[in-house]
């Protein structure tokens, strides 16, 4: 796989259409250099690969969501945003690719939409400059995430700072496995045995676990007779408190019958009487709350009535008094003039100083107002309020609210007698036995209810629990009938185990006994210390590196400085690739932030040249300075520089040019 081109269309700070990239290499020029300062757009660069390649799965989505569309909303250029640009966000990378000894090109176009305020997604992809349909495209990315899942391609993302760390807290071997896994197809083997562990563990449990299940099969049909036993026992009793129930119920039905024969009158003028007070309490409500409401509101206005009146006519004079003082700084005497002279452009008016002082005068003291003070100097809308609440205060009849006083005082009296009479008819009934024995009924049939429903939720869930276990009881059954048909499966298990284990053993030893071939030859050429290291070891288990002298004595690795140890990773993790056979671009980025000038120049001249058919590196102008940039221009198809414009907020991508240093490197 080699890239061709980016594309990127208001992308990070990559404002407006022209943001164009070459990435095209030769083998002699396998080089594409990218310079630029911290926040220039760099970053912006490698992210959007990840994302036309993989979509989604490039943040480790495996479908379109809502995180994966706010990480795309976060790298959509804001000033495009700012303008409302709701279609013109894309992504296109092209990139070459060898089927069947045939070079092909495929161009994958990724778009975004804005509407609504919701992010939609465009995929288009053109092999040799046919576009795939929709079947096609998702043969195609099924395809390409088997051949170049995203955990390789960011296998190829060397970043300076990701090396350092590593170096640091010595994690290198925890690196090599992960990284041997993947580009030697290990992993495949690794995820195997943990299925075969998992069901080795499995079978390996039935044994023990056959006789428990025995013995929870044993507790659960215990259980399940204790549930019985405890559903009759409640069903017997719901069914005797429905019998008491209905006695009551019939019981209660002829007390009732007996009142209506011998006192339905006394009773049917009760309930007159009672229905009477609650009307009467009702009026007097309604009353009280409109008295309470004037009382709140309108009560101290009304009070204060004469003097609001004298406010609302203040007011409105006031009003008039403005207007005249804005006619009065408004007309001008060399205005009226003015307007004389064209009133009659066609007489020989003409008027004295005088005489316009005259007008003038006189038609002020025409609009003048008889006020001559002015104290409140109120608003619009305070006016209102002011003439709302007088016009609100003249509506208002007092009278009505003395009669509702009145009225309540009426309709109070009238309420008491009314429930002296219920008081003497109760004391006074000779029924009151009869309505004692109907009210105990009432209480004790309510409680029998209450019971009763609590009874039936408590049968209901022992019915479900009967349910449930009836369930697990047929599952346990099953599981040990299968325990005794799963003995041959579990011999084979054992073997593929083996046979897994021996084959991954000795494709790791094999595979890193190569790396290590080629890493010894890389680092006795990037060292400055020229054969200092005779021997590279790559332990298969443990994968620590061990180095040897010629004397093949052993080289700690605290004897190297943190440059060198740092060389000595990617010397590793470039072997694993040529070893690996896989034909990626290599990315760096920032790699040389920590490595001396003698170590920059040998990575420059012997390592970058031998990393594949295309190196894209991303730099600043602090790691690669005119010395080294006359180095490695001669191994460079093309450089640019990307400089960030805070007046127009956008990359400005400079070609041909690294920062200072050159206008024009390209091969001729």
């Amino acid at each position: 796989m080699q890239i061709n081109k980016l594309v990127l269309r208001n992308i990070g700070a990559y404002h407006g259409d022209l943001n164009n990239f070459n990435f095209k290499t030769t083998t002699n020029h396998n080089v594409i250099l990218i310079g630029g300062k911290n926040g220039a757009g760099k970053t912006t660069i490698l992210e959007s690969i990840r994302i036309a390649l993989f979509g989604s799965m490039a943040y480790g989505y495996i479908t379109e969501n809502e995180a994966y569309f706010k990480k795309i909303r976060s790298l959509l250029n804001r000033k495009a945003l700012h303008e409302n640009n709701q279609d013109k966000y894309q992504i296109v990378l092209e990139y070459l690719s060898t089927e069947e000894f045939e070079p092909i090109t495929y161009s994958l176009i990724r778009s975004w939409s804005i509407k609504d305020n919701k992010i939609r997604e465009y995929f288009s992809v053109k092999k040799n400059n046919d576009h795939l349909n929709a079947q096609q495209i998702s043969d195609f990315q099924n395809k390409l995430r088997e051949e170049m899942p995203p955990r390789l391609f960011e296998l190829c993302l060397f970043d300076g700072e990701d090396i350092s760390r590593i170096v640091s807290e010595e994690k290198i071997p925890d690196y090599l496995q992960d990284a041997g896994k993947i580009l030697f197809n290990l992993d495949l083997f690794v995820n195997l045995e943990k299925d075969l562990q998992n069901y080795r563990q499995q079978h390996a449990k039935k044994n023990s676990d056959a006789s428990r299940e025995f013995e929870i099969k044993n507790s659960l049909e215990i259980e399940l007779q204790d549930l019985q036993n405890q559903l009759e026992n409640l069903q017997s009793d719901l069914l005797n408190h429905q019998d008491e129930a209905a006695e009551l119920t019939d019981l209660i039905r002829q007390d009732k019958k007996d009142f209506e024969i011998h006192g339905g009158l006394i009773q049917e003028n009760r309930q007159q009487l009672i229905q009477q007070v609650n009307e009467i309490e009702q009026r007097r409500k309604q009353n009280s709350d409109q008295i309470k409401a004037f009382t709140i509101s309108y009560l101290p206005f009304y009070i204060a009535r004469e003097t609001l009146a004298k406010v609302t006519d203040q007011i409105a004079k006031e009003k008039d008094y403005d207007s005249f003082e804005y006619i009065n700084t408004t007309l001008k005497k060399d205005h009226l003039s003015q307007l004389l002279s064209s009133l009659t452009p066609s007489s020989n008016l003409n008027l004295s100083d005088q005489q316009v002082e005259s007008l003038h005068s006189g038609l002020l003291d025409l609009i003048k107002p008889s006020i001559t003070e002015v104290f409140h100097r109120s608003s619009f809308e305070q006016q209102n309020e002011v003439y709302s609440m007088h016009k609100k205060v003249q509506s208002i009849k007092s009278q009505h609210y003395v009669e509702l006083f009145d009225e309540n005082a009426v309709l109070l009296e009238k309420s008491q007698e009314l429930r002296k009479a219920i008081d003497l008819n109760d004391n006074s009934s000779e029924f009151k036995e009869l309505l004692e024995r109907i009210e105990e009924s009432n209480r004790r049939l309510e409680q029998i209810k209450m019971i009763s429903e609590k009874q039936e939720d408590e049968i209901n869930e022992i019915h479900e629990q009967i349910k449930l276990k009836e369930i697990a009881l047929i599952k346990l059954n099953d599981r040990i009938r299968e325990y005794y048909k799963s003995e041959s499966s579990y011999a084979m298990t054992e073997k593929l185990l083996t046979v897994s284990q021996r084959f991954r053993e000795r494709q790791w030893q094999k595979k890193l006994n190569d790396v290590a071939k080629e890493a010894t030859k890389m680092i006795n050429i990037l060292f400055r210390k020229k054969d200092y290291i005779d021997r590279i070891h790559i332990d298969s288990s443990s994968f620590q590196i061990t180095l040897y002298n010629k004397q093949r004595h052993e080289i700690t690795k605290e004897r190297l400085s943190a440059g060198e140890k740092e060389m000595l990773m990617l010397t590793v993790i470039w072997a694993m690739f040529k070893v690996s056979e896989w034909k990626l671009p290599f990315v760096f980025d920032t790699l040389f932030g920590r490595l001396d000038q003698d170590h920059k120049k040998s990575l420059i001249e012997h390592f970058i040249p031998k990393c594949g058919d295309q190196v894209l590196m991303f730099t600043t102008d602090s790691e690669i300075g005119t010395e080294h940039f006359e180095t490695i221009k001669d191994i460079t198809s093309l450089c640019y520089t990307l400089e960030y414009n805070s007046f127009q907020e956008t990359a400005e991508i400079v070609r041909g040019r690294y920062f200072n240093m050159s206008k024009e490197i390209s091969p001729k």
